[in-house]
């Protein structure tokens, strides 16, 4: 376990340890990773020393990250990715640690998971089954899928694709440089938090303009908590319009209600893998292999 991004509270990081040991798991923690400066958990040298330490560990199978925030995006340019690529090992997180997916992907060609964080879903209560559940189908069975109802207005039919995503700010963030990876006919899944509907949508439209909404050939979106107008002076723009907004300019299906993000119900998704995405009438399935599959 490590973190390359903001500082951990202790109290949920010891007891997301505690479940992920009673069940089974053995648990090998970078001291860096209580480590606290600034925001960070430790300095840039120490969360990536944690980081690379594991790396080397050939007793380690899955790397999952502590917690999200903010600060995996300035250590890109320091991590060996040639090691990532060479360590055969499963790299797991979400919010901050998009950053992380994306470059596994761009500068070592490897797949990686976007899904829960030890602190945040492990260690704040009583983790949620449903996450537990697509969590150990993905790391450890050979498929899952999940079938979401959804009015998408999409001919039925079937979309193959690689499978990429996760925090829209992030991927929006990484736009211009070498670490977002060039993707064609991709399946993108996208989410947010906290952020007002106007903002959302032109972080989509700084993507379409970048050019990489044109070469997807389908964009999933997840949970957008707390994406509310809130300024009673200006016309309250909302989600609903953000969507509608989409479906035009992206040319391709635009989906809703994938539960994935910051929240506690969430699928455990592959970040670089091949997946299939069957559309229905109101409703459609995306289905994605796991580790154990062929």
């Amino acid at each position: 376990m490590f973190c390359l991004s903001g500082r951990v509270e202790a109290d949920r990081l010891e007891a997301g340890i505690r479940r992920l040991e009673a069940a089974g798991h053995r648990v090998i923690t970078a001291p860096e990773t209580r480590n606290e400066w600034r925001y960070f958990a430790g300095t840039d040298e120490e969360r990536l020393a944690g980081f690379h330490r594991l790396l080397a560990d050939p007793a380690i199978d899955i790397m999952l990250a502590a917690r999200g925030g903010y600060g995996a995006s300035r250590l890109l340019p320091a991590i060996d990715w040639r090691r990532v690529a060479e360590s055969r090992k499963a790299f797991v997180g979400f919010s901050d640690f998009t950053a992380f997916n994306c470059a596994a992907l761009s500068r070592a060609g490897l797949a990686s998971f976007h899904g829960p964080m030890v602190a945040m879903d492990f260690g704040d209560g009583e983790p949620d089954a449903f996450m537990r559940g697509h969590f150990e189908a993905t790391l450890w069975g050979a498929r899952d899928s999940h079938t979401v109802a959804c009015d998408h207005g999409s001919p039925a039919g079937t979309i193959t694709g690689r499978l990429w995503g996760g925090n829209l700010s992030m991927l929006a963030h990484l736009a211009g440089t070498p670490y977002l990876p060039q993707v064609d006919g991709g399946l993108l899944y996208v989410e947010e938090i906290g952020e007002q509907p106007y903002a959302v949508e032109r972080l989509l439209v700084q993507l379409h303009l970048a050019g990489v909404l044109a070469r997807q050939s389908a964009i999933l979106l997840g949970d957008f908590d707390d994406c509310l107008p809130t300024n009673p002076k200006r016309y309250p723009y909302a989600m609903a319009e953000v969507v509608e907004s989409l479906r035009a300019l992206a040319g391709c299906p635009v989906l809703t209600g994938l539960p994935f993000g910051h929240i506690a119900r969430k699928l455990t998704l592959p970040f670089g893998l091949d997946a299939e995405l069957h559309l229905g009438h109101g409703e459609y399935t995306l289905a994605w292999p796991g580790l154990a599959g062929p």
